[in-house]
């Protein structure tokens, strides 16, 4: 029973190719009719299938507003010369470049304003660039640290003499302890 099944199956498929086929040939040489490209016994077949089948008046009237459609649209732009055309994608690359200048030249500008203007706010000593100097003489004698002498005093720390050094006192000991008591 598979079989049978199978064999109508591809019997069904071959009818669809073949007919798939046939109208595709029809269409084919409707066309070329329209488009004036067949020989005299086509050109006869063809208007024996627009008088008799309605599928086919169909099929001519669709191609006939499609061919009247596609004569109405734009054409391509006139052709130029490739001499022309060179100069024309020149003239594009030059233009970007032009623009790129400007473009930089003018953030170079605004970075200018922008580093001047920050001179001239408020808080700045002057419009006028300075150079690093030396302090003068006053200034720096105020600045300088003196060595030789502490900023603070610092306290001297009371000297206690150790067990395993007590002698007997001299004379300049004993005024020395005084102090320390």
């Amino acid at each position: 029973m598979t079989s049978n099944f199978d064999a109508r199956k591809r019997s069904t498929q071959e009818a669809a190719r073949e007919m798939d086929s046939l109208q595709r040939d029809r269409f084919e040489l409707l066309s070329a009719y329209i488009d004036g490209e067949v020989t005299a016994q086509e050109r006869y077949q063809v208007q024996e299938w627009l008088a008799t089948d309605p599928n086919m008046q169909r099929l001519h009237a669709r191609l006939l507003r499609l061919r009247q459609e596609t004569q109405r649209l734009p054409g391509p732009p006139r052709e130029q010369s490739s001499q022309e055309l060179v100069q024309e994608v020149f003239h594009r690359i030059d233009r970007r470049r032009t623009q790129r200048t400007v473009i930089w030249g003018g953030a170079a500008i605004a970075a200018l304003f922008v580093s001047a203007l920050s001179g001239v706010l408020p808080g700045s000593r002057s419009l006028i660039p300075q150079l690093a100097q030396t302090p003068k003489q006053e200034e720096a004698a105020e600045s300088m640290i003196i060595v030789s002498r502490p900023l603070i005093e610092i306290p001297k720390a009371a000297v206690v003499p150790s067990d395993d050094s007590v002698e007997q006192p001299s004379v300049g000991q004993d005024t020395y302890n005084n102090r320390l008591n």
